[in-house]
């Protein structure tokens, strides 16, 4: 944590040129929205992507649905807006990942960005993946995910390790060690998605569309995927307000464990897994044997410490406040969590819109 500490401080700010200059950028992107009974959310995301600074005519959207029994698609074909398609997934197609790769097939983009219909983004966030894509040409390009209107212990829960979390991810890249992407917040080209198949190869998993891609790319091409670090490229979704949703959220991050075969993801998966599970237990200990107190509270004292700074430093980065007392029970409780939440994971299903996997 303090090696991803050193990267994410190091990791380059990027700056987005003044409006005017937004004249000057020309890619063509196709913005994917894969999308599965999302009738409360897919009018807020397409208003926050109608409202970009970043000329109309150098971008489309592309809505895909996949089987959803509310009314999303309802919704979707009522607009009248142009650059607009929605493709509906047909009787054999079904997933995430069926949903991304019929979008990318119908794609007339030479940059694929996709996100959630969940959603929202500032108006400068296509002008910044933009710039910065035609800066540096990468073959993909991770940017911020965060969480927006937190209001309870469980949300600011939920918004500190999602800030943990891009924070991770933007310095492992600083290290060309990639280990976490989000597909709410995810650009690539593409050429480079054809290239490398696609999905094939990772189809077993429900889950997977984002970190098992950037694997991919990785290896194909190493070193060309970068970090956007900037507050203007960052998308914004609500945090799961029941604890079993959010809780089944988790199951299906961690779920994909067992299928980063030997890796420095799995490796880090691992050790990250192992050092609350320690500490949990030694919690556990330290009510049996009082022996075991002062190893308790070395280890937690140090994760504290190097947590927060981390904490400290995204959150700063990207304007939110951490709250001392809420950190500290946050902190008293993710070991628990963490063990609870690795153990159970590779074993057990869970549902998630409407599907159990």
């Amino acid at each position: 944590m303090i090696l991803y500490l050193i990267g994410w401080k190091k990791t380059p700010v990027w700056q987005t040129k003044p409006q005017a200059a937004n004249f000057e950028l020309s890619t063509k992107v196709s913005i994917i929205i894969p999308a599965r009974n999302e009738e409360e959310n897919i009018l807020n995301c397409l208003s926050s992507l109608y409202k970009q600074t970043y000329l109309l005519d150098n971008y489309e959207i592309i809505v895909v649905n996949d089987h959803s029994a509310d009314r999303t698609a309802e919704f979707v074909e009522k607009l009248d807006i142009p650059n607009l398609k929605l493709v509906s997934l047909s009787q054999s197609q079904s997933g995430k990942k069926k949903a991304i790769a019929e979008g990318v097939f119908q794609a007339s983009g030479k940059l694929i960005i996709t996100t959630d219909a969940d959603c929202e983004m500032g108006e400068k966030w296509l002008s910044a993946i933009v710039s910065f894509y035609e800066k540096h040409k990468s073959k993909m390009i991770i940017a911020p995910v965060l969480l927006k209107d937190e209001k309870t212990f469980q949300d600011t829960f939920q918004s500190q390790e999602m800030i943990a979390l891009t924070a991770c991810a933007g310095a492992s890249l600083y290290y060309n060690l990639p280990v976490l992407c989000s597909g709410a917040n995810l650009v690539y080209e593409k050429e480079t998605f054809i290239s490398i198949n696609g999905f094939e190869g990772i189809e077993k998993t429900a889950t997977g569309d984002d970190v098992f891609l950037m694997l991919k790319v990785h290896e194909k091409f190493p070193k060309q995927i970068h970090y956007l670090k900037s507050k203007e490229a960052a998308v914004f979704t609500h945090p799961e307000k029941k604890t079993i949703t959010a809780l089944n959220q988790r199951k299906r991050w961690a779920s994909k464990t067992f299928f980063y075969g030997f890796s420095h993801v799995s490796l880090i998966a691992v050790l990250i897994f192992a050092t609350n599970f320690l500490i949990l237990l030694s919690g556990i200990l330290s009510v049996i044997n009082l022996k075991f107190a002062l190893a308790l509270a070395t280890s937690f004292s140090a994760k504290c410490i190097v947590d927060f700074m981390l904490l400290h430093s995204a959150s700063s980065f990207f304007g939110k406040r951490i709250n001392p007392v809420s950190f500290f029970f946050a902190s008293i409780l993710y070991p628990v969590y963490v063990s609870v939440i690795g153990l159970i994971a590779p074993f057990t299903t869970y549902s998630w819109k409407g599907r159990q996997s």
